[in-house]
């Protein structure tokens, strides 16, 4: 008896698998390769958000990356820590370039690096920011032209005034020497 309710559950197991596969069903999923239609892509609200959808840290750094890429500098691609962290942007080895190319590039490009942390938590910038305020008030008033820095954009202001600020010039450093040493 047990052979026979064996063979009769093998049976109907078979056969709910055959009629699950072979369904006319639309809202059912089916193994029948006949008429099958293949799902257009999201078109409309779907789409308008996702191209709305603000780009993530690792994204804003390819297009950074891309972007002096094809300015002519070469950077290599973004790194991921293993905390999901962003690492900054670094030269490729062995680029050769000036620091006008350098210069135009980064002032081309810099606007895809606006907002990321790159990899560390965005702690009290209070103090740095004082620091940096000082600095550029005090150039400011021996005569450079310098913007304040705030929280949003301290990173970008930092980097800016790498790129921008005339470090070969005697005078410009001896500003800067003494405006950073002025507590």
């Amino acid at each position: 008896m047990t052979n026979r309710l064996t063979k009769s559950i093998l049976v109907a197991a078979i056969g709910l698998v055959l009629a699950a596969c072979g369904s006319d069903s639309g809202d059912v999923p089916s193994l029948n390769t006949e008429d099958t239609q293949v799902a257009e892509p999201a078109t409309g609200a779907v789409a308008a958000n996702a191209a709305d959808a603000p780009l993530d840290d690792e994204a804003k750094v390819m297009a950074f990356t891309q972007c002096m890429r094809d300015q002519g500098i070469e950077y290599s691609d973004p790194v991921v820590d293993s905390d999901g962290n962003v690492q900054e942007p670094k030269l490729a080895e062995g680029v050769a370039m000036t620091r006008e190319q350098l210069e135009q590039a980064y002032e081309a490009c810099s606007e895809h690096l606006e907002g990321i942390t790159f990899g560390r938590e965005r702690g009290d910038l209070t103090e740095q920011i004082d620091q940096f305020l000082a600095l550029a008030t005090c150039l400011r008033d021996k005569g450079y032209d310098m913007d304040d820095p705030t929280a949003e954009t301290l990173q970008i202001w930092l980097a800016d005034f790498r790129v921008e600020f005339d470090w070969d010039d005697p005078e410009a450093m001896e500003a800067y020497e003494e405006c950073n040493s002025a507590d």
